[in-house]
Order: C-alpha cells, then sequence, then structure tokens
C-alpha cells in the first residue's frame, strides 16, 4: 500500500506543508489527477491524489465547503492545492471540513507545475510498486527455499512473523494451532499473553461460529476475517485470518496478531503469498499422512486376518510398528459428516485422527489407526501381564476420546464398539468382529449410549446375531401381549415394574426403590402381574424368557 505518507518523500514534494487533515496521511493513494473545475469530484473514481489551484471556488463557505465534501464523498485520498495562484490562504471551512474528516490538504509552493508534479508522483509511484514486487517476489522465493530445504513449519512461520513484524499462527482447517511463529520481539511476554488468548478455547469457538467459518465449510472462500482479540493494557488487538486453500480445498488458516504494529499492504501481500508456500507444505503434509493412514488400514486388514508372514512384516517395516504384543480391536464412526463439502472433510478427517491418537496415547504405547472415510479401525497394543487391568485402561481412554469429538463436533455424532481383550496377538481377528458387533449394536439401540464393549453386551449378543428380527418380535408377543394390552386401559405400569423386579433378582424392595414406590405397592403389582402372564413367573426358566423378552421389546421399540 503506496500512501499520501509515501508520496510526500516524493521530490516534487519537499517544500509542500500539510494544512489540515494529517491524521489521514495513511489513506492509500492508487494515482493523481487534475482538478480545475466545479464538478470534477464527479470523476473520481477513488484514491485519488487531487491537484488543484481552486480560481473557481466561490466566496460562500456553503459551497467551498460543498466542495471539499464532494472530493471525500467521491474517494479522492488528499487534496494538493497551489494558494498563491489565486486563493492566497485556504478557506477556513475548506480547512475544518477537512481536519474533521482527516483528509489531507497539502500546501504546494507556486513555481511547482502540474506536469513537474504528475511526473515526479509517477516516477515516484511506479519505483514504489516495484520494490513492493521485488518484495513479494523475494519472500515467494524464501519460503520455497525454507520448503525445499526441508525446514520445519514452525521456521517457516518464524520467518513469516519476522517479515510482517507480528507474531504469527498457523492452524488446521477446525482452528486447531499447528505452529505459533514469533521471531525475536521486545514486548515478549505481552505478546505471548495475547497469543494465548487468541489460541484459547472460547476464541477457537467464536472462529467457529462465524458466518466466514460456515461460509468456507459450504465451499464459499472468503478473502479473510478481522476480529478483535481481547487484551488487558489495550482496548483489543486486531486480528486477521486468512484461508490457507487451493482450488476450495481448505487446509488450514493464517493469523496475524498486530501486537506490535497496524499491518501494511505489504504485509497483507506477503501473507496472502505465504499461503501458497504453506497450502504446498500442508498438502504435502496431508498426503503423507493420508498415505500412512492407507497403509495402517491396509496392516489392520492383514493383522485381522492373520496374514503376519515375513513379507506382509517387510512391507510394513517402515511404519516402525511392533507386531509382537497382542492387541485389542476398537472402532469408532461418525454418524454423518455434517455441513461439510467433500474438500472440507478431508481436514476433519485429520483432526479425527489425531483426537483418537492423542487420547488413548496417554494410556498405551502403540496405536494403530486406519480409516475408510468416516470409520476408524483402532488396534491398541498390551503387554500380555497387563490384560487384566487393560479393559479399564481402554475404557479411561475411550471416554477422553469421545469426550474431546463431542466437544468439537457436538453431542451424539460418534459411536464406538470395543472388543474382548485376549493375550494372544492370534485373537486380534475375534475381537475385530466383536468390536464390530458392539458398533452396529451401540448404533441400532442408542439407548445403551455412545461406546459399548463387547463384554458389557450381555443379551445384546444375541441381536447382534441376528439379520431378521421377525422371530424374536413373535417371541416378545407371545411373553408380554396380554400385559401390553392391560397396560394400554390402565395406563402403562406393569411392564416397566416386571422388567425391573426381574433386574432386580425378584426383590420387591430395591424394585421399590428403582421406582420410588412403597413396598406394598410393588407387591400389588407383582401379584397382578402373575395373574395376568401366562407362564409361571417363579421358574428360573420363565424368568430369564420374560427378561429377555422384556429386554428385547424395549431395544426393538427404540
Amino acid at each position: 500500500m503506496i500512501t499520501i505518507k509515501d508520496i510526500l518523500n516524493a521530490n516534487v514534494f519537499e517544500n509542500s506543508e500539510v494544512l489540515a487533515g494529517s491524521k489521514g496521511l495513511s489513506h492509500e493513494v492508487s494515482t493523481i489527477t487534475v482538478a480545475e473545475l466545479p464538478d470534477a469530484a464527479s470523476w473520481l473514481r477513488g484514491g485519488e491524489l487531487v491537484c488543484s489551484t481552486a480560481f473557481f471556488i466561490s466566496n460562500q463557505v456553503k459551497h467551498q465547503q460543498e466542495w471539499i465534501e464532494s472530493l471525500i464523498h467521491n474517494g479522492a485520498s488528499a487534496l494538493a492545492i497551489k494558494t498563491s495562484r489565486f486563493l492566497g490562504v485556504v478557506p477556513s471551512g475548506i480547512l475544518e471540513v477537512a481536519e474533521n474528516n482527516n483528509f489531507p490538504i497539502i500546501s504546494l509552493p507556486h513555481e511547482v507545475t502540474w506536469p513537474s508534479v504528475i511526473e515526479s508522483f509517477m516516477d515516484f509511484f511506479m519505483n514504489e510498486r516495484m520494490k513492493i514486487m521485488r518484495l513479494v517476489e523475494d519472500v515467494q522465493s524464501n519460503l520455497i527455499n525454507l520448503m525445499l530445504e526441508n525446514k520445519g513449519i514452525g521456521t517457516i512461520c518464524d520467518k513469516i512473523a519476522s517479515l510482517v513484524g507480528n507474531p504469527i499462527i498457523l492452524e488446521d482447517a477446525r482452528f486447531q494451532t499447528i505452529s505459533v511463529g514469533t521471531a525475536d520481539f521486545t514486548d515478549k511476554l505481552s505478546n505471548e499473553q495475547i497469543i494465548d488468548t487468541r489460541v484459547s478455547e472460547s476464541f477457537q469457538k467464536k472462529l467457529l461460529q462465524s458466518k466466514f467459518y460456515k461460509n468456507i465449510q459450504t465451499g464459499k472462500i472468503e478473502d479473510q476475517l478481522e476480529l478483535t482479540v481481547p487484551d488487558k493494557q489495550r482496548q483489543g488487538v486486531k486480528n486477521i485470518t486468512i484461508p490457507i486453500h487451493t482450488n476450495k480445498s481448505v487446509y488450514g488458516f493464517i493469523t496475524v496478531i498486530e501486537c506490535n504494529k497496524p499491518h501494511s499492504l505489504v504485509d497483507m501481500l506477503v501473507l496472502k503469498n505465504a499461503t501458497n508456500a504453506l497450502a504446498l507444505q500442508l498438502m504435502q503434509q496431508y498426503l503423507n499422512e493420508q498415505t500412512s493412514r492407507t497403509k495402517n488400514l491396509a496392516l489392520i486388514e492383514d493383522i485381522i486376518h492373520g496374514k503376519l508372514h515375513t513379507q506382509i512384516l517387510y512391507e510394513y517395516e517402515s511404519l516402525n510398528i511392533s507386531l509382537s504384543d497382542p492387541m485389542v480391536a476398537m472402532m469408532i464412526e461418525l454418524s454423518a459428516p455434517k455441513d461439510m463439502n467433500g474438500h472440507f472433510w478431508d481436514r476433519t478427517e485429520e483432526q479425527i485422527y489425531r483426537t483418537i491418537k492423542n487420547g488413548l496415547g496417554k494410556h498405551f504405547r502403540q496405536i494403530v489407526i486406519g480409516n475408510d472415510g468416516s470409520s476408524f479401525t483402532i488396534l491398541v497394543s498390551f503387554s500380555q501381564n497387563k490384560t487384566l487391568e487393560i479393559t479399564e485402561l481402554l475404557r479411561l481412554g475411550l471416554a477422553e476420546v469421545m469426550a474431546e469429538l463431542d466437544k468439537h463436533f457436538g453431542q451424539n455424532t460418534f459411536f464406538a464398539g470395543v472388543g474382548g481383550v485376549y493375550s494372544s496377538i492370534d485373537k486380534v481377528g475375534k475381537s475385530y468382529k466383536e468390536a464390530n458387533n458392539a458398533l452396529s449394536i451401540v448404533k441400532k439401540f442408542t439407548r445403551k449410549g455412545p461406546a459399548l464393549f463387547f463384554e458389557d453386551l450381555g443379551i445384546y449378543r444375541i441381536f447382534s446375531m441376528v439379520n431378521d428380527t421377525k422371530e424374536i418380535r413373535d417371541f416378545c408377543e407371545d411373553f408380554l401381549d396380554d400385559l401390553k394390552k392391560y397396560d394400554i386401559e390402565n395406563g402403562n405400569i406393569l411392564l416397566e415394574t416386571l422388567h425391573i423386579y426381574l433386574l432386580s433378582d425378584c426383590g420387591v424392595k430395591e424394585t421399590a426403590q428403582r421406582l420410588f414406590l412403597h413396598p406394598n405397592t410393588v407387591a400389588y403389582r407383582i401379584k397382578k402381574i402373575k395373574e395376568i402372564i401366562r407362564y409361571d413367573l417363579d421358574s428360573p426358566e420363565f424368568k430369564m424368557a420374560y427378561l429377555f423378552a422384556l429386554e428385547s421389546n424395549a431395544l426393538l421399540n427404540q
């Protein structure tokens, strides 16, 4: 951006004087024009440095003010005026309007000619433009060289930060921080506090809920987002976020925080050119991760099918995965990728992968994750001597993963199934089938919660073996039809009472506590139930049959 202040450094303005509107010297200027007619303002396109002798100005203050207001209204950046030829001095009415609107008025010496002003302006303007272009080219070349030298993302971000003179934040497509570039700034402590606020969970939520982000999710890429980062020492610090993308595929965002100085046009050009280099870097990183996950998925397939011969081990040697310890299988699935275009899902896929890896990685040495779309298969390694305690660690780790996923994607958007824990690597295929069964049950019968361990299936295991539920429906009808008819006529009380009674091992007192009823009320209902049903409730065989019918009925009617 070339400003009026910059232009005043040209030779022709050496003896000029700013009469009013000095606060507007930061206005961008794009061209120069001479205006010696009263209606010249109507020809302006915006960004002009207007030159005039103003010989046509009326003596009436109102007309003087209207003329300067018309220049401002039509986008002029400043007015350069030769007063000695006709005016003598610039009228106070004009100076007042200019000062109130931060519109610079510059007085030029009488010996300056318009051709010399225009020539000097254009020479200076073109030289400055060339400097900016060379700088941008140097920046682009510098960043690409850093990439070719395999410098890390952190080094690149530090370089960008030093170029723009402000901290830089690089984030993924869901505003998870990848790297922070700070370079060597003087007020480091203050900058760190502002950066901490900017990368906080509350500010991230603000970004995720912005119109800017929602447009990006649906494929409409916007140029930038400007927000203010709260700061105790100042009223707020401007935050400018720019998407990093190629062909509408969003790889992340780069943000400059104006901790040290306001941004300039050159800074914005540096940032926008930096997005090209960062897009290539993030794309390469993403492709590497995709390749790794594809290999992981293939490895998982081979492990669960028992294909662990020498050639297979050699093919997967680059993954640095040990296959000597036993493994337990786990499956996590996103119910449906919501509000995301196809390109955007790629970035979400990465975050899910990292969330699973980080959550389980706190408790387990080795986690192998592969995914096919929104379905993630995980194999968790453990030592043979820890078989007894592994289930509790799995429960703890999975709870942390599901909580983190819920936080970022919303409640009840993920389901999980966990297979059995076996002390031999040969049993991982069995664990995988069990995880798949647990996942299918929890997806059908959400009453069990979003995550289910195979060992907790109980009666649900039968459902995992049945494709056609007609026989089970007929079974339920045979055992429960009379009770259902009674409940319809009398207010739905006996089915629930019998269900809780059987789950309470036929204890009247415990049933009463769970139903918040008096024991006598429960005893009366059980007596009534025994009168209505056709099978002997005191028989262990039929107790089990009724419990199965009640559980099945609850599942089938969800």
